[in-house]
């Protein structure tokens, strides 16, 4: 039997973080059994700017996952990350790295969509694959969470 207790609605929001502390305090302080995704991101790289939307559009898919983004230079990173590492994600859980993708646009191109993030996490074992969820309890699982 499936406990609803494990079904946590994080923020369906993309979280902003402004500077070194709130990133480890987005980490540190959320529930071990909470999966963390941080893009790192620079606001004059355009892929930059695709990843922000389409993690805008995974938060209200992936409502218990806390999605979270920050400039690389508030994050503490070198110049050569910040020039050639973004757009890159971080996930965490339980406070341990466990996923590190660095110059997605490698592999996605600069002109990505919400379902080629979405896809490309699921196939590293990060994101649940929603279309194998049966319907019947995707729509236990809204139904639960709205009341």
């Amino acid at each position: 039997m499936m406990k609803a207790s494990n079904y946590k609605i994080i923020s369906g929001d993309l979280i902003v973080l402004k500077n070194g502390q709130e990133f480890l305090d987005a980490i540190d302080k959320e529930h071990k059994s909470v999966t963390i995704i941080v893009h790192i991101y620079e606001e004059n790289v355009e892929a930059c700017h695709t990843m922000n939307v389409c993690l805008k559009n995974l938060c209200k898919l992936y409502i218990n996952v806390k999605f979270c983004a920050i400039i690389g230079s508030q994050a503490g990173m070198s110049r050569q990350f910040k020039a050639d590492g973004v757009p890159a994600l971080l996930v965490y859980k339980a406070g341990n790295l466990v996923g590190n993708f660095i110059r997605l646009s490698d592999d996605l191109g600069n002109n990505f969509q919400p379902e080629d993030v979405q896809g490309y996490l699921v196939e590293h074992g990060l994101l649940e694959d929603k279309s194998c969820t049966p319907i019947l309890i995707r729509n236990t699982t809204s139904d639960s969470d709205s009341g």
